[in-house]
């Protein structure tokens, strides 16, 4: 069964996978595929013990694309750290070469709060929010002065279990790897500029790309650091992907996987992505910024004012994943151009 796998990896790794499960007597019984990302690949293997008891586990594939942009030994470091705070699921084993992660399966299983079943109901697809969009749910500067509107009970529940995940894990040490938004921002700029060096895109479409990497590099985006900046007072543990597609609900907790863009950063880009990627009410987003950030012990009091420049960015590094992902490899440059032009359309005019 676990030949289905090949697609995504050597046969010399797929025998270290048997192997460990031969080691941990345990008898495969399903390979169930997984929605398919693209930087890592999961699928749910049903397995039995010793005992003949049913035992499910999370197999995480690692692409070998993403092995140059991803430093796995933080990446599993910031799991750990999550994992033991009870933020994240069990991380059990680590293939050799960081190909596989084996990690506990979480159903979705919270009678309470069944309808906040699955949490990827609450994925923001196509309803984005744009800066200006935020600009005007933060007019007020003094956070402790608002009065925020009454909730619609279920997204009330979903922003009270969103904001304890956000409180738990900002209270994490944070990470050895820190990256700065204007230093993650140079990143994405120099791995697009070497993609244009090494013409590394379909050349079919290579004007409509070269003309998108010359927005990037023109975008004035000296100001939106300067706001940042104006309102930090120290990084903290930030996840940075933190969409509804990497949260799972269970026993009134949600718990977050996916840690390849963990590290020490910005708490206002932590919390544009929550927003960004939700598909929430405007008085349900103002509520979970203003609670986040009250008493925030990271940014000063008036960081609501910043948030306008924490969506801009977060849009800007949007175009340079898109851009990024339409490489020389992609099927469907089209599509991806379209994400780019959609995405920066939501920057702040």
């Amino acid at each position: 069964m676990l030949s289905q796998l090949l697609a995504f990896c050597r046969q010399d790794e797929l025998a270290r996978l048997e192997n460990t499960l031969t080691q941990q007597q345990l008898t495969l019984v399903a390979v169930t595929e997984i929605e398919q990302g693209l930087s890592n690949h999961s699928v749910k293997l049903t397995t039995l013990n010793n005992q003949d008891v049913q035992c499910d586990y999370l197999l995480r594939i690692n692409s070998p694309v993403t092995d140059v942009i991803c430093n796995r030994d933080n990446e599993i470091a910031c799991w750990r750290a999550a994992e033991g705070a009870g933020l994240a699921p069990k991380l059990y084993w680590i293939d050799e070469n960081k190909r596989f992660y084996l990690a506990e399966w979480i159903d979705e299983d919270c009678a309470a709060y069944s309808q906040l079943q699955p949490w990827q109901q609450f994925a923001s697809n196509g309803e984005r929010v744009s800066s200006d969009e935020i600009a005007a749910l933060t007019k007020r500067a003094n956070n402790s002065a608002v009065s925020l509107a009454a909730v619609e009970p279920t997204e009330q529940a979903a922003v009270d279990m969103l904001l304890d995940l956000l409180f738990g894990l900002r209270q994490l040490p944070a990470p050895a790897l820190d990256i700065s938004i204007e230093l993650q921002w140079h990143i994405y700029l120099a791995r697009l500029e070497q993609m244009a060096t090494e013409q590394n895109f379909v050349q079919a479409d290579a004007a409509e790309w070269l003309a998108r990497l010359r927005t990037l590099q023109q975008f004035k985006v000296q100001p939106i650091f300067d706001a940042l900046n104006r309102v930090l007072l120290q990084h903290q543990y930030c996840h940075r992907d933190l969409s509804a597609t990497n949260l799972l609900l269970r026993d009134k907790q949600l718990f977050c996987i996916d840690f390849e863009y963990c590290c020490s950063s910005h708490p206002l880009f932590e919390l544009a992505g929550v927003v960004a990627t939700h598909r929430f009410s405007p008085v349900a987003r103002q509520q979970l910024m203003w609670r986040y950030l009250e008493q925030h012990p990271c940014v000063t009091a008036d960081a609501i004012r910043a948030m306008p420049a924490a969506f801009d960015i977060f849009w800007l590094y949007s175009c340079a994943w898109a851009l990024q992902m339409a490489d020389g490899q992609c099927k469907d440059g089209r599509e991806l151009f379209a994400w780019f032009d959609n995405y920066l359309q939501l920057v702040g005019k």
